[in-house]
């Protein structure tokens, strides 16, 4: 099993090169949208997919992808879950003409404004301390008396070494599996940017999709919400617009916690980073719940 990262699938590129792409990659493109159509076959198959894809996925990373150093199975799976999601809504959902077109432009508006922080947060990650020290004109070596344990190089404080990326991250909070990037000083304002559009963009297309396909009733005002669902499952490509709307909605709520997690962390001036290590400071002494939510988000 160990070997399943080694092997690659390979398309062909212009001039003739061969460019490899490796399978933990491949595997979100085929997983999330199979798991949707059979999730959408009628209320049980919803209840079993829900309850069983997190250790589905977490079986994958034990006996395949934790031997790889690093892998985008966690950013594809991303990636596929928001154009899958993005593709039902504007394939199956709006053509019901049950949604404004003002509310449409709200949605993309919030997805386009996810998108690119998500890519700006990633372009400026896994950006060394020296870079850092640069910036504010400063000298390695010269200004900074800590050392990095791992790597040997002098680093401002709160700097912490990643494994993964490889070096040292200044005010380093986790290293996102879900972007396959570090967060820390140098991307934090786009992290945050990118959890407040999507956990927006998540909730509000999920409500979309589930009052347009669900009997609503007027909550306040003008906003509607959801009353009765019990058709959902009578067609397929209503029920796969369902499903849709409930993996939404839990992604969204996920996203909304990170966020205002993030803004506790910055009000007390302290990263993830910094709470891990005081608090854990035994590697063993962690509990169930830690282990499960830093494999689902993090890794130290």
């Amino acid at each position: 099993m160990r070997l399943l990262g080694r092997f690659c699938c390979c398309c062909c590129c212009r001039e003739g090169s061969v460019r490899r792409i490796s399978v933990d990659a491949v595997i979100p493109l085929f997983t999330v949208p199979l798991l949707t159509v059979i999730a959408a076959q009628n209320l049980v198959c919803t209840i079993l997919v829900f309850l069983m894809s997190p250790p589905l996925v977490y079986y994958i990373y034990r006996n395949f992808l934790r031997f790889l150093m690093r892998t985008k199975f966690f950013l594809m799976w991303t990636i596929s879950s928001v154009l899958m999601l993005m593709a039902i809504f504007e394939i199956s959902v709006v053509p019901l003409l049950e949604i404004l077109p003002e509310e449409n432009y709200v949605f993309m508006a919030a997805v386009v404004a996810g998108l690119v922080c998500g890519y700006k947060t990633r372009q400026n990650a896994d950006q060394v301390a020296q870079e850092d020290l640069q910036i504010q004109g400063l000298e390695l070596g010269e200004s900074s008396d800590d050392i990095c344990n791992t790597c040997k190089r002098h680093v401002l404080p709160k700097t912490f070494h990643c494994r993964i990326c490889q070096t040292c991250i200044l005010r380093r909070e986790y290293h996102c599996k879900w972007l396959d990037c570090c967060i820390g000083g140098s991307n934090l304002r786009w992290y945050m940017g990118c959890l407040f559009c999507s956990a927006v963009a998540f909730i509000y297309g999920s409500n979309l999709t589930m009052t347009t396909i669900c009997h609503p009733f007027v909550f306040v005002g003008t906003v509607l919400l959801p009353d009765d669902c019990s058709d959902a499952y009578h067609q397929l490509d209503i029920s796969i617009c369902f499903v849709s709307s409930i993996y939404s909605l839990t992604i969204g709520l996920i996203v909304t916690f990170y966020f205002f997690y993030h803004l506790w962390l910055q009000y007390l001036g302290t990263t993830t980073n910094e709470r891990r290590l005081l608090n854990n400071g035994n590697e063993h002494d962690k509990g169930i719940l830690k282990n499960v939510i830093q494999f689902f988000c993090c890794k130290s």
